[in-house]
């Protein structure tokens, strides 16, 4: 979880980054490996666009157990009276570390929930077929089939070679760099993402309000990417912390 929200941030920067190298976002070797991590654990499957790999796979399932986790999160946190919600809102800075880990545990993670709940609900959409087909039947979207998409990517790509090979080798070349960026970025030959793909992308990259929600974004990602660790921390104090210290 901390890896998904940790590289996500940095991917949310991704073409500011590369503008400031004078680089390309997509061949900056940097930007390429966050990606390859975030996505697939460095687990490359064969066809990156719909193929599966452990890694693809691992990375999935963390970002469904992280929306159960987030969902229990706050069932755990909710307030029973307006004395508790005021202190399970606010951070003490002078209660020793340990409760500073707490209160920032808590109140940072709800301040949080609402974005990093729609980025870990979405992400699976890219990598696992039958869950973009349910989450477009919820929200009411239209998507395409994986398989049948595949199918019109090779249809078109066959005939954009037979039209290539008619040029000289230097203009193919270009042609197809060209053709293949768009492709990439606009989801397919014809240049256009499903209704459903587009907004998803929107709500997993936080690009549904221009640079405010990307802010937002950013500093949920942040936020996101310590709470496994301070979880893990109050759980080992609470279980081996009083051994150790005896």
């Amino acid at each position: 979880m901390s890896i998904l929200c940790f590289t996500g941030l940095i991917l949310l920067f991704g073409d500011q980054i590369a503008s400031a190298f004078g680089s390309d976002p997509k061949q900056m070797p940097f930007l390429v490996a966050v990606k390859q991590l975030h996505r697939w654990l460095f687990m490359m499957p064969a066809n990156p666009h719909g193929g599966l790999s452990l890694g693809r796979i691992i990375m999935a399932v963390s970002a469904m157990c992280m929306s159960l986790v987030l969902i229990t999160g706050v069932v755990i946190w909710w307030p029973k009276s307006k004395k508790m919600l005021k202190n399970r809102l606010t951070v003490s800075t002078d209660k020793g570390f340990r409760r500073f880990v707490y209160d920032t545990h808590v109140s940072l993670g709800i301040y949080a929930f609402v974005f990093l709940f729609l980025m870990a609900i979405t992400g699976p959409v890219f990598s696992f077929n039958w869950y973009s087909q349910g989450m477009s039947k919820l929200f009411g979207q239209k998507t395409q089939n994986k398989e049948m998409q595949m199918a019109s990517d090779k249809s078109a790509s066959v005939k954009e070679d037979v039209f290539a090979q008619k040029n000289v080798a230097q203009s193919q070349d270009k042609m197809q760099d060209q053709q293949g960026g768009k492709q990439e970025m606009k989801g397919g030959p014809q240049g256009k993402k499903s209704g459903g793909a587009m907004l998803f992308k929107k709500l997993h990259m936080g690009t549904w309000a221009g640079w405010f929600s990307k802010i937002l974004y950013a500093l949920a990602a942040l936020i996101g990417g310590f709470l496994p660790i301070s979880g893990y921390y109050m759980w080992w104090k609470r279980n081996y912390g009083k051994k150790v210290k005896a």
